[in-house]
């Protein structure tokens, strides 16, 4: 017995005829379906390399210049004009800064000085920056550094304030130069801090951020971020308080998220002209060190303000402290409105064999503005009160600071 499993396949027979119709039939159909795939094939491979890349990564950018809509919508700014030191102020406790939804009022603040500003001039869009080069959260691309401007010091120095309001960025670093150059008369000289401090105010001190300003920084407020967090964060290098003096903010209580902050990115150093009676304070290295600001100041009778190269003392930078007159041995207490120190002091250590040996000296405010611009102090370097808060707030430990 045979299981129908087993059984042999039975075929009806087939004329030769039919069997090459069936075979032509079966090759036309191959040869179809190769050319339908090919065409298929080149169709995707051909569209596939026209179509755009798609990347992974997500390129944020920080386009708004940290200025109400209103400025924006003008691409206007105002910088101050023929100012100097004095007028830094005006920036500092400008008005409220608008971000959103969320509005903040500006904290007064002390006058830098006593000088008056002459004049008031309109800078284009690109003071304002209409947009910020970089990603949030990270310091803006360093400009390159221009071609000098022509002629002698005198019409250098008058080209370069010039361009204060149409190219702050070159202006700054022509200012810079003239005055690294140690080529310019005590006139030129004042002129181009006077500049310098112009610049201050629309760069600096200013909540706006300016394309190519390699001391300015985008960020994007957090949940939960306050200004110690930020300037630990973004490893700033200076005192969380200057974060809310340029963003003009009364109250860390007014942070919200998604906030725009225009951040200053360190470290500062600072330098001391004996000579000129000025504290100044670079951002950057090398050829693309750029004074941000500069402070008239006083220094030791008899010329006792030792000269060198230092660093801030670690532990000695304090707010109202406690003083002790080594002369006369009186003490001062803190909050003591006759505190000869006034209320910030940044005690100061020589990072060379020469300038190791000189202790006790530091950087301080005063109770004698009269002091400022002459040989008042112990060795120490004076500054006003409101000058050195601003000092404190830049200068710190990974700081270097050269008086000559």
């Amino acid at each position: 017995m045979t299981l129908p499993s087993q059984s042999p396949r039975s075929h009806s027979p087939i004329s030769s005829g039919a069997r090459n119709a069936q075979g032509m039939r079966s090759l036309f159909i191959a040869v179809a379906a190769i050319g339908l795939g090919g065409a298929a094939a080149g169709w995707f491979l051909t569209h596939k390399s026209e179509s755009p890349e798609v990347k992974s990564e997500t390129t944020a950018s920080i386009t708004d210049p940290l200025i109400d809509d209103a400025a924006t919508a003008a691409g206007t700014s105002t910088i101050v004009v023929n100012a100097t030191a004095a007028d830094i102020n005006a920036a500092i406790s400008g008005p409220a800064v608008t971000t959103g939804a969320n509005t903040a009022t500006a904290t007064p603040t002390a006058p830098l000085g006593t000088a008056t500003t002459t004049s008031i001039a309109t800078a284009q869009s690109a003071v304002t920056g209409a947009a910020t080069a970089g990603i949030a959260g990270t310091p803006g691309t360093p400009a390159t550094t221009p071609a000098a401007t022509i002629g002698n010091a005198a019409q250098r120095i008058q080209q370069a304030n010039a361009m204060i309001a149409s190219d702050p960025i070159r202006a700054r670093v022509e200012l810079t130069r003239l005055l690294d150059s140690n080529a310019l008369s005590a006139t030129e000289r004042a002129q181009a801090y006077a500049g310098i401090n112009n610049l201050a105010s629309a760069l600096f001190f200013s909540p706006n951020i300016v394309p190519g300003d390699i001391a300015s920084q985008s960020y994007v407020v957090k949940k939960g971020d306050s200004f110690a967090r930020i300037t630990n964060r973004e490893k700033l290098a200076i005192d969380w308080r200057f974060i809310q003096r340029i963003n003009q903010i009364a109250s860390e209580k007014a942070l919200r998220a998604d906030m725009r902050l225009k951040l200053a990115h360190g470290p500062f150093d600072g330098e001391v002209i004996k000579a000129d009676y000025r504290f100044n304070i670079y951002a950057g290295t090398g050829s693309e060190r750029v004074m941000v600001a500069s402070f008239p100041c006083g220094v030791g009778t008899n010329d006792s303000t030792p000269v060198g190269t230092f660093k801030v003392r670690t532990g000695s930078k304090l707010i109202d402290p406690e003083w002790c007159n080594p002369r006369t041995g009186e003490k001062f207490k803190s909050n003591d409105p006759k505190n000869p120190i006034g209320e910030r002091w940044i005690g100061l250590q020589g990072t060379t064999p020469e300038t190791a040996k000189f202790t006790g000296y530091g950087i301080h405010g005063t109770v004698e503005p009269q002091s400022i611009g002459k040989q008042m102090s112990m060795g120490c370097v004076r500054l006003g009160d409101a000058e050195v808060q601003v000092v404190y707030e830049l200068i710190g430990e990974s700081s270097t600071i050269v008086i000559r």
